[in-house]
């Protein structure tokens, strides 16, 4: 049984300048990271069938992250607050260290950032956020490139 620590997650998102190029790491500010990947069920049950029988449909997710918030340059509030209304690319990694590889996938996917939450905690709390976004395209899952 492989089992690993989730302390290494490597998260890139893109930019609002150029929302096809995952460019800026936030991997320092994730504290929790989720991907759910969904398909529709198409049911295609014939006459004479004896049980339903089902089909992929389109697929659908969202990104779930809780993010340290950093109002520093080309950090976690800038980039975001600059993406708000639109469509950027995300890379993500299980693990930063070692390369991207079968054990090791690079996760690929655009996110549509349609909320945000800039000013959240009380006196003494840390700035964080707790983000779902809606996927915008299909996970792609690759065992070779970079991130």
């Amino acid at each position: 049984m492989a089992i690993y620590l989730n302390n290494n997650v490597g998260v890139k998102l893109a930019t609002a300048a150029a929302p096809t190029v995952p460019s800026i790491d936030i991997s320092a500010f994730v504290t929790n990271a989720v991907i759910n990947q969904i398909v529709d069920e198409l049911e295609v049950t014939a006459m004479g069938d004896s049980a339903h029988k089902f089909v992929k449909g389109l697929e659908s997710g969202t990104l779930v992250v809780s993010l340290l918030n950093d109002t520093a340059t080309s950090n976690v509030l800038q980039t975001l607050n600059a993406a708000f209304g639109t469509t950027v690319a995300v890379k993500m990694v299980q693990a930063k260290v070692p390369a991207v590889s079968a054990t090791n996938p690079l996760y690929t996917f655009d996110i549509l950032v349609n909320n945000l939450t800039p000013i959240n905690g009380a006196v003494g709390d840390i700035g964080s956020q707790e983000l779902s976004f809606t996927l915008n395209s299909a996970v792609t899952v690759a065992t070779t490139g970079t991130f």
